[in-house]
């Protein structure tokens, strides 16, 4: 009957069976099993220890029973007890592969792969066509990090079972962790096929599809994997990533030569990514994870009020759980104008994400020259190179000895050359594992090592953490604390990080004497372009922010149209390549009685264009939290004042920091309402506008801000100081 699938009258007859013999252990096991599927576990307990003690009354095998038990205890989460079912059946039959099964799946459960692995291997030995078997056997040597060994293991259930979604699905998550991303999305497909909505496989074929490069169709499996599981706050959560960043590729790709395809072929990216962001905030308030990336989303489409929600939510986390606070670094700068939430937030995204580090290296100082490496994956046409190629011609090769770590591509470009000739050795690590990347570097005998990424995408920041080198800086690429152990010290200036901003930072401030910002006396500058060609009227009042989008902010916008509507020659030009946060932004413009008109977006250009098209802006405007950077020293490279406002963070005082190199400190204000007031009065007198243009042309080449070799002399003294300073002991 049990066979034919009518339960019913299966547990009908054994009722029958007990009626007669109460104490039948058969009977009683398989009432027990009954319950068991069903859930009642409270129910099959007892009628288990009835079933044991008159197995052993009878002297009959207990060993059924044992698997049962083990099973129901399994259910209810005692492993010990489980655990010790699974040793009595062992006793009674050694080798038993069920029971080298469980005990397998208990290891795995708790940690411990290589017990589990040598289980399952068992198990395989005495049913090599177990399928279930070798696939936690697959699974326990992935959790090792023997990825070929799970490969060549899982190949047997493969063959064995094509069609099960599991085995699929493990395969698929072996094909990904080799790199082989066209496997994991035919493993992926192989499954869906049976199964289409399985959010397991829907996700993995989302993670294969993102690592290839197909950034639409990666959003569109997370998409499908959040619909599937639709109270599940992880899924919407990848889901909403997934649009952004396929969003934001859509941006660096228009950069390209291919940049006359538009950039919004996908459209409703960044509203998808907030709906998305927003449901994983509704299923998990009390997480800052999802507040996080809503605000960072609606910012970038300029959704003000669904931003400025989403921020408090985030810092009632704070509010509620300071210890506990994390969240993603560049969001954290970006959205967190209290210096101490801001490092709460990174030290515990870096506490809760990052490995631990290990002790420190042991390099005694070799040779009368400065050993020193800079790791980075911007060894590119990058816009961390345009400031920093000049930084190591420069380096004084009787004093310095320097070593370049690219985990990054050759992109074959004009840059990538200039800067393997600028080092005295370079080493490619891309191919490299973290741990192979530590020990090349290990084996240079660096006196300090100096990473350019910090929290910023394409970082290697488990290569610090085993301590490469005695001394480990971070330099220039992410705007704060790092917040982790394996970065002794941070390197800043006076005004970036201020006499009394210490506990702003968890590492050791390292003071340059001037802007800590380098920058490249060699950098081109293009002759301006007509302003009819970038699309500004001739004879208007440029007002320019070509910060990324995320940066402008409420209380910065709403000064700028102030003065639109106060300036009618006046437009607002703006880099603002989201098609949602161009409509929100004329939409907010005309409901502020500024025509959308006087607001320009430039389009995506080249380096060398945007900067021709730069020098036709009469000023460059900055806004807070997390202001110019890079921008601010394009702008006044290009001759193009940069009106700034002094923040609470280092994200939020570079702007400072650059006007005062340039001698153009009166462009600093320290307040809003210092802001709007130097503005109006900039617009209102023209030809002080004209004068700092003049001062920035005329006196380029001799500021302390474009001064690569002096600047150059001063981070070596500082590198100096940091390797007799700062050697662990």
């Amino acid at each position: 009957m049990e066979q034919r699938g009518d339960y019913a009258a299966a547990r009908d007859l054994y009722e029958q069976v007990l009626a007669e013999v109460p104490e039948h252990p058969g009977a009683l096991l398989k009432l027990a099993l009954f319950e068991q599927v069903a859930g009642a576990f409270a129910a099959a307990q007892p009628l288990l220890e009835r079933a044991l003690r008159a197995a052993r009354t009878s002297r009959m095998p207990t060993m059924p029973i044992w698997l049962a038990i083990a099973g129901l205890s399994e259910s209810a989460n005692d492993v010990a007890a489980a655990r010790t079912a699974y040793a009595q059946v062992l006793a009674e039959a050694p080798g038993h592969p069920a029971a080298r099964y469980g005990l397998g799946q208990l290891a795995l459960r708790e940690g411990d792969a290589k017990a589990a692995e040598e289980h399952f291997r068992g198990a395989i030995a005495r049913q090599p066509d177990n399928v279930a078997a070798r696939a936690q056997l697959a699974t326990a040597l992935l959790a090792q990090g023997a990825v070929d060994l799970a490969a060549t293991e899982l190949a047997p259930a493969l063959t064995a079972a094509p069609q099960s979604v599991p085995v699929r699905h493990l395969a698929a998550t072996v094909a990904l962790r080799q790199g082989n991303a066209i496997a994991a999305t035919e493993h992926c497909r192989a499954g869906l096929a049976v199964s289409p909505a399985h959010a397991g496989l829907l996700t993995t074929l989302g993670h294969a599809l993102r690592s290839s490069g197909a950034l639409a169709a990666a959003a569109a499996a997370f998409g499908a994997a959040a619909s599937a599981t639709p109270d599940d706050a992880a899924t919407w959560l990848a889901f909403g990533n997934a649009c952004m960043e396929a969003e934001l590729a859509q941006v660096e790709a228009a950069r390209g030569p291919a940049s006359a395809s538009p950039i919004d072929a996908l459209p409703d990216l960044l509203e998808r990514a907030m709906d998305a962001f927003g449901r994983a905030a509704a299923l998990q308030p009390e997480a800052a994870a999802p507040h996080a990336h809503l605000a960072m989303a609606a910012r970038y489409a300029c959704a003000w009020p669904r931003s400025t929600a989403a921020e408090s939510a985030l810092l009632a986390r704070h509010t509620a759980d300071a210890a506990q606070f994390a969240c993603s670094p560049m969001m954290a700068v970006a959205l967190l104008s209290d210096p101490v939430v801001q490092r709460d937030a990174i030290a515990g995204w870096s506490r809760q994400t990052l490995p631990a580090p290990t002790a420190p290296a042991r390099i005694g100082r070799r040779g009368n020259r400065l050993r020193v490496g800079y790791l980075s994956s911007d060894f590119h046409d990058h816009a961390t190179m345009h400031l920093m190629a000049g930084h190591f011609e420069h380096h004084d090769r009787a004093r310095i000895e320097s070593f370049a770590y690219a985990s990054d591509r050759d992109d074959g470009s004009a840059m990538r050359q200039r800067l393997r000739q600028a080092f005295a050795h370079w080493s490619d690590i891309r191919a490299l594992s973290d741990s192979e990347a530590a020990q090349r570097i290990e084996s240079d005998a660096l006196d300090v090592l100096v990473d350019l990424k910090g929290h910023t995408h394409g970082t290697r920041m488990s290569i610090l953490a085993r301590r490469p080198a005695p001394v480990q800086l971070h330099y220039l690429g992410f705007p704060g604390t790092i917040a982790y152990a394996a970065v002794d010290g941070f390197i800043a200036d006076e005004i970036v990080a201020p006499l009394a901003s210490e506990s702003e930072f968890a590492e050791p401030l390292l003071r340059l004497p001037v802007c800590y910002q380098v920058n490249d006396a060699k950098r081109p500058l293009p002759a301006a372009a007509l302003r009819s060609a970038v699309g500004v009227p001739d004879r208007a009042l440029v007002l320019a922010c070509f910060n990324q989008t995320y940066k402008l902010t409420l209380p910065f916008v709403l000064i700028w149209l102030d003065v639109l509507r106060e300036q009618p020659d006046a437009v607002l030009w703006l880099w603002v390549p989201q098609a949602i946060a161009r409509r929100n932004l004329r939409a907010f413009a005309e409901a502020n009685d500024v025509a959308k008109e006087r607001i320009v977006f430039a389009p995506v250009a080249s380096h060398a264009e945007h900067m021709a098209r730069l020098r036709c802006a009469d000023v460059a405007l900055d806004a807070l939290p997390y202001g110019s950077h890079t921008s601010g020293s394009d702008a006044l490279w290009a001759g193009v004042p940069l009106l700034t406002c002094r923040g609470s963070t280092f994200a939020g005082r570079v702007g400072a920091s650059l006007c005062d190199a340039a001698r153009v400190p009166e462009l600093v204000t320290e307040s809003l309402a210092d802001y709007a007031q130097t503005l109006r009065t900039l617009c209102a007198d023209r030809d002080r506008l004209v004068h700092f243009q003049q001062h920035l042309n005329c006196e380029r080449e001799r500021l302390p801000l474009f001064d690569t070799a002096a600047f150059t002399r001063a981070f070596e003294r500082l590198l100096e100081d940091a390797a007799n300073g700062l050697q662990s002991h």
